[in-house]
């Protein structure tokens, strides 16, 4: 299996979420947000280490894992500029596996993983995607075309030094796909098998902290 390194963004403020204080620090299931993603990772036999890009100031949850592959390193006023700095950091070759992660998706499955592992080529990106349930219409009234659409997921990943020049470009996108796109790295899509929640509105954390304490979390 392709030996792979993890970057966790977990710089932002996530102002969405309903709370005083930014989300990947608020407790689910008795465990902080930030350390219950990273629990996802560390029991993967393929993980060769980790860099989780925290805020200026900021420093890890009390329940922060004491694993000797994780560092921190000080994230910057963008994503992109948070996975650079942990892409720096990470002690990995330039064409090693880097996946990117969100920090406020704790559900993220192995088998997951292991299919990024098994698409993850070199000189292309990988990222998971997730198919539309609900029917969608824009905002003129007309209906889009799901299986047309998917959603878009993390982890995503590329080489260590693609993801670097890629992510260096001056745009304003919101995920790694994007700047591998536009610096014209293929990438290519895994369909998650899991639910891979996202939390972000309000709403969301009920349903996370009921899904985190099922058996076999």
């Amino acid at each position: 299996m392709t030996p792979f390194y993890l970057v966790i963004a977990a710089a932002g403020a996530g102002h969405r979420s309903g709370r005083d204080r930014p989300k990947q620090f608020e407790t689910i299931a008795g465990h902080s947000l930030l350390t219950l993603t990273l629990s996802r990772f560390l029991g993967h036999p393929a993980l060769a280490g980790v860099v989780v890009a925290l805020a200026p100031c900021q420093s890890p949850p009390p329940d922060f894992p004491t694993d000797p592959r994780i560092q921190t390193c000080v994230g910057g006023a963008t994503r992109a500029a948070s996975v650079i700095n942990a892409c720096r950091a990470l002690d990995a070759p330039g064409d090693a596996c880097v996946l990117v992660h969100d920090a406020a998706r704790p559900f993220v499955s192995h088998a997951d993983i292991d299919a990024l592992l098994a698409a993850f080529e070199p000189g292309r990106g990988v990222y998971l995607v997730a198919p539309v349930a609900d029917t969608l219409r824009d905002h003129d009234g007309r209906t889009l075309d799901r299986d047309r659409i998917h959603r878009v997921l993390t982890p995503q990943g590329a080489a260590r030094d693609a993801l670097l020049a890629a992510l260096a470009a001056p745009l304003s996108a919101t995920d790694e796909v994007a700047y591998l796109q536009a610096a014209g790295v293929a990438c290519d899509a895994v369909t998650s098998d899991g639910h891979n929640l996202k939390i972000t509105h309000p709403g969301d954390w009920a349903l996370a902290d009921a899904l985190a304490r099922q058996p076999g979390f």
